[in-house]
């Protein structure tokens, strides 16, 4: 797993929790179809029936698995119709509930954008509504690289798909990337010892040593690149009339994705009032703390009980 990527991973169980889930009821799995013959593994997950909410849960960057459930949905599953959703990118595969027997293509992964990523987010809601039924309700947690996929999924829903765009009731946010790629990128490389010989692994696409150092590749880079920031996603939402409610926890001390953007977003949106948006931020970086996981979990619960 990289050590430092643009959206760190941080561990086998991504960002904001406190250990892998146990073992649930009902876990199916599915290959979901994106671009260029990848696949990504899909999982779905639950409890109780009948399901009315559907969390689509997208981790960070890196090569780790999610074939696990988040501790944060743990309440919410135990105690709600709620199912749970998720995929590993293609080229990784895990046992589920076993996301460290993780087993990687190499040459898959590499092929790995963002872009492959939102099919296979938009995959996995139509998934899920084919197994619930159309009148299910679907939430998108993203955290960091999840983050943006969940925006560039929901924005491109609803030029394309409206009638599952309008299923998309809420979006749950953390880590939340609002610069431009670039910009992102050339902060961290100018951080690392070595961060010129990524600069020209990247120039060679040389995935051996980006794999080790990044966790993305030199054609994630450059699909990242060409993509609007986060922060023009929610100006397009806007122009939407996005209706679905969104939640931003984001760390006040958080160097990945710092956190003044995320309060010029805010001053934004309080001045425009366009978007339905609860900003919530915490002492502490990019992966979380003890307390924003427990809110986070609570908010979930509460989702799930509307």
């Amino acid at each position: 797993m990289s050590s430092v990527a643009w959206f760190p991973a941080a561990s086998l169980c991504l960002a904001l929790i406190g250990g892998c889930a146990p073992r649930y009821r009902n876990v199916i799995q599915r290959p979901l179809a994106s671009a260029d013959d990848l696949v990504c593994p899909g999982y779905l997950v639950w409890n109780r029936a009948p399901v009315r909410d559907v969390f689509l849960v997208v981790n960070g960057s890196g090569i780790g698995s999610s074939a696990f459930v988040h501790p944060s949905f743990k309440d919410a599953l135990a105690t709600g119709a709620v199912a749970y959703a998720t995929f590993d990118k293609p080229g990784v595969r895990a046992p589920f509930d076993d996301p460290a027997a993780v087993r990687r293509d190499d040459a898959v992964l590499a092929r790995y954008t963002l872009g492959h990523g939102v099919t296979c987010a938009t995959q996995a809601l139509r998934w899920a509504r084919e197994r619930f039924g159309p009148q299910v309700r679907l939430h998108l947690r993203g955290h960091s690289e999840g983050s943006l996929i969940a925006l560039y999924t929901y924005e491109e829903l609803l030029e394309r798909d409206p009638v599952l765009a309008a299923g998309i009731k809420t979006l749950v946010l953390s880590g939340l990337a609002l610069e431009p790629f670039a910009e992102i990128l050339e902060r961290q490389l100018a951080s690392l010892p070595d961060g010129e010989r990524v600069r020209q692994a990247l120039a060679a696409c040389d995935w051996g040593v980006l794999e080790k150092r990044i966790g993305v590749s030199c054609r994630y880079v450059e699909d990242a690149s060409r993509r609007p920031a986060g922060r023009e996603m929610f100006e397009r939402l806007a122009a939407r009339a996005a209706p679905a409610q969104i939640y931003v926890f984001h760390g006040t001390g958080d160097w990945n994705t710092p956190v003044a953007p995320v309060r010029a977003l805010e001053a934004w949106n309080a001045s425009t009032g366009h978007l339905r948006i609860a900003f919530h931020y915490y002492e502490g970086g990019h992966a979380g703390s003890d307390a924003v996981r427990a809110q986070v979990a609570q908010l979930l619960e509460s989702i799930a009980s509307r």
